[in-house]
């Protein structure tokens, strides 16, 4: 049998204050003020409140988050969410409706767009 892991949840009534860290998925409905760096992805519900520094793989934000996020992957500020802090990913997307307060470094290999356009 194949062991799947639970993802982590912070429910709306939980406040957290000082460093997380771990590996999987991790949804956030409450408040967590402090730091955060997570091996997989990260979800702020339309609730969740984030005062963090967020360092994940994915982050996507349908609540808000003041701090600077870094992804490996993707930053997402879905609709009705707010990201004040600057972002640093390969991928940033910005839904109709989300709203990024920050500035944006999008880590890319200029020659691999070339070598794409070329083929």
């Amino acid at each position: 049998m194949t062991q799947r892991s639970t993802p982590g949840y912070i429910g709306p009534s939980l406040v957290i204050r000082g460093r997380l860290s771990g590996r999987g998925e991790l949804q956030i409905d409450g408040r967590l003020e402090g730091d955060l760096s997570v091996e997989g992805s990260v979800d702020i519900g339309a609730s969740g409140v984030v005062m963090a520094a967020i360092e994940a793989d994915r982050v996507s934000v349908g609540g808000h988050v003041r701090g600077p996020v870094t992804a490996t992957d993707e930053v997402a500020v879905r609709e009705g969410g707010h990201l004040e802090g600057d972002v640093r990913a390969p991928h940033v997307a910005i839904d109709d409706g989300g709203a990024l307060h920050g500035g944006i470094d999008m880590d890319f290999d200029l020659l691999e767009l070339v070598r794409e356009d070329v083929v």
